[in-house]
């Protein structure tokens, strides 16, 4: 900081005009001719204030104070903590009134900070609002103070502590600055007064967190980890982060657990074959999306800022099968411990859930034990965000953040929405016995078990990566559509290690998409080159007992907004293969007629001219769908 920008504490205390008996009394030598102000008594100001400057300069133009009090002041005070300590020049000849003794007898002694102890104290001194000193010039100070503990995410002013980002309140903020400086105040107002060991208004603190002063001081910070990750730097070379806050990836790494860094390739993926070992997987593919699960959420910050990532949903045919377990073991290894799980029962809940997720800079948000359907807006608008705004629960007020959550959903007998579907990987676990509890583990993976486990699995993951990373970071033998870079990445680390590749599409998809299902269902019902009407269709849904919660089970039943709901339904298939025929829609109103063409048929043969005619084999068309009755 530049002299120009600090001046000496005793020298404020002395241009107060109190007496030198006085300022010996508070530890304040008077100075000796040509000497300056003891080091030990610096008080800092922001660099650049004005007020500091004029001060300093002012005070090397005052004659040295006059060994008697000065008579044309009422009163000269120093204020220590809570305890004003005045010199009334008169005092010994002032009579003792009732009044004087009242208020003496009813003040009663408080601990107080001394100015010795002021001066003595080690943490950094701020100068707080008052004459000459804005309150902008404090939050620029204090930033520069608080910066290594402090940052800024979602928009607003946090802390690091339990694992996870807290928002700071103005109330906390007041004792949260004195861990690490000590506030006085000046205020020259028909007395001179210096407060020292003081604290912040609480409008002065809401002033400060809001101000751009002292945000501008703050790291922002986007991820935080209790383990140390590995990133790509700016150069494209493969490392992992430090401990502390990384200013290239806005990352703050809470290392809690230590792990070897030169594993051999042969030995992680034993370790990661041994951790999924006692898992009923019914095939490879659904142990391929548990093992890119928890390389996902190690290796997260190789996929570019800004790209998205898959949901993952475990399903079951039975409770105990392990889905739960499952997501602690990709989950627990890398955070060091297991989120409780979300009830996705309401949507506004869930969306409440995710707002709180994202400002305490989660990585994972848990939903577990899902029952019925899922079909959440919310959460499907959430996995297709790189960013994520919504309004502040009880304010008027917009959180936005980052998106950098994994949504984990365990479920049996779940059904999932058509967009669901597209933003997941699906893994299935197939229970065998009758019963879950008559099922024996030789090592059952709980929390702790995981916790004592992390050492070896994180240095096999990071073995894992090494290794793609030595092969020229392979790209996997299939992609997807809706996170092509996570897929590139962590497909590729996943296949370049001999766990096939994530991304093959899974029949527990086709199972658990309702009205995917009941769709290849009708199509493989129809007769091709046939045209179908509305009820006709409808007849033969019942008939093959699909689609029951829109159509209900008895003729003539339907409202007007069912039968608008499966229009809008079948209309989403229009000119799309489903299974292995193509279903087409002809027409509109009660004009409008359904149809489907096999494979074989592509070129038109046996079918009926009336679904021939609006058939386009290389454009979609366009209209061929109005709202209303079907």
């Amino acid at each position: 900081m530049p002299a120009a920008a600090s001046t000496s504490l005793d020298v404020i205390l002395r241009r107060t005009g109190l007496s030198d008996e006085m300022l010996r009394s508070a530890g304040v030598r008077p100075p000796s001719p040509g000497a300056g102000a003891p080091a030990s008594a610096i008080a800092h100001e922001p660099a650049g204030a004005p007020a500091a400057a004029k001060m300093a300069q002012s005070s090397s133009q005052r004659p040295a104070p006059s060994p008697e009090p000065l008579k044309d002041r009422e009163t000269d005070s120093i204020v220590t903590g809570n305890t004003k300590e005045t010199v009334e020049p008169d005092a010994a000849t002032k009579p003792a009134t009732p009044a004087r003794v009242a208020r003496t007898a009813k003040r009663e002694p408080r601990p107080a900070v001394t100015l010795s102890d002021f001066l003595e104290d080690k943490r950094p001194k701020v100068r707080l609002r008052g004459d000459n000193r804005l309150l902008s010039d404090v939050a620029s100070e204090l930033g520069s103070h608080l910066s290594q503990v402090l940052y800024t995410h979602a928009g607003e002013v946090v802390e690091y502590w339990d694992g996870s980002l807290h928002p700071i309140s103005a109330q906390r903020f007041r004792t949260l600055a004195e861990r690490h400086v000590t506030f006085y105040r000046v205020r020259s107002v028909n007395e001179s007064v210096i407060h020292v060991g003081t604290t912040l208004d609480e409008s002065d603190s809401r002033g400060i967190l809001a101000s751009p002063q002292f945000i501008e001081c703050l790291n922002p910070i986007r991820h935080i980890s209790t383990a140390r990750l590995p990133t790509l730097r700016a150069d494209k070379r493969l490392k992992l982060l430090p401990t502390g806050y990384d200013p290239e990836t806005a990352t703050y790494t809470d290392a809690q657990v230590d792990y070897v860094e030169d594993m051999p390739f042969a030995d992680a993926v034993e370790v990661i074959l041994d951790q999924f070992r006692e898992f009923p997987f019914p095939d490879n593919s659904s142990k391929s999306v548990a093992v890119s699960a928890l390389v996902g959420l190690y290796a997260k910050q190789l996929i570019p800022v800004g790209e998205l990532r898959p949901a993952y949903t475990y399903v079951k045919n039975a409770e105990g099968a392990g889905a739960s377990t499952l997501a602690a073991c990709a989950i627990v290894p890398v955070l060091g411990d297991l989120p409780t799980g979300v009830k996705a029962t309401d949507d506004d809940e869930l969306r409440k859930a995710i707002t709180s997720a994202v400002r305490c800079g989660k990585d994972v948000l848990f939903l577990d034990n899902l029952k019925g359907t899922l079909n959440s807006p919310s959460l499907e608008a959430f996995v297709s965000a790189a960013t994520w705004r919504d309004r502040l629960l009880g304010a008027n007020e917009i959180v936005t953040g980052p998106n950098t959550i994994t949504v984990f959903c365990t479920a049996n007998g779940l059904s999932i929405s058509p967009d669901w579907r597209r933003r997941s990987l699906f893994a299935e676990l197939h229970l065998s016995e009758e019963r879950a509890e008559d099922r024996v583990f030789k090592r059952p993976l709980s929390v702790p078990v995981l916790k004592a486990m992390r050492p070896q699995i994180l240095a096999a993951c990071w073995s894992l990566v090494r290794h793609w990373d030595e092969l020229g970071r392979p790209q996997p033998s299939r992609s997807h559509s809706a996170f092509p870079a996570w897929a590139a990445t962590i497909g590729g680390i996943v296949e370049a290690g001999g766990f096939g590749c994530p991304l093959a599409t899974s029949n527990v998809a086709a199972v658990a998409d309702e009205d995917g299902a009941n769709m290849r269902m009708l199509a493989a019902g129809m007769t091709p080159g046939t045209a179908y009407t509305s009820v006709e269709i409808v007849n033969l849904c019942r008939k093959l007992n699909i689609f029951d919660g829109v159509l209900g089970s008895a003729e003539g039943d339907m409202g007007r907004a069912q039968r608008t709901a499966f229009g809008r339904l079948l209309a989403r298939y229009d000119q799309r293969r489903v299974g292995n025929s193509k279903f087409l829609i002809n027409g509109s109103g009660h004009a409008r007629r359904f149809g489907v063409l096999r494979a074989e048929e592509r070129a038109g043969r046996g079918m009926n001219a009336e679904m021939e005619a609006g058939v386009d084999e290389s454009t979609p068309r366009k209209g061929s769908y109005t709202e209303g009755a079907l």
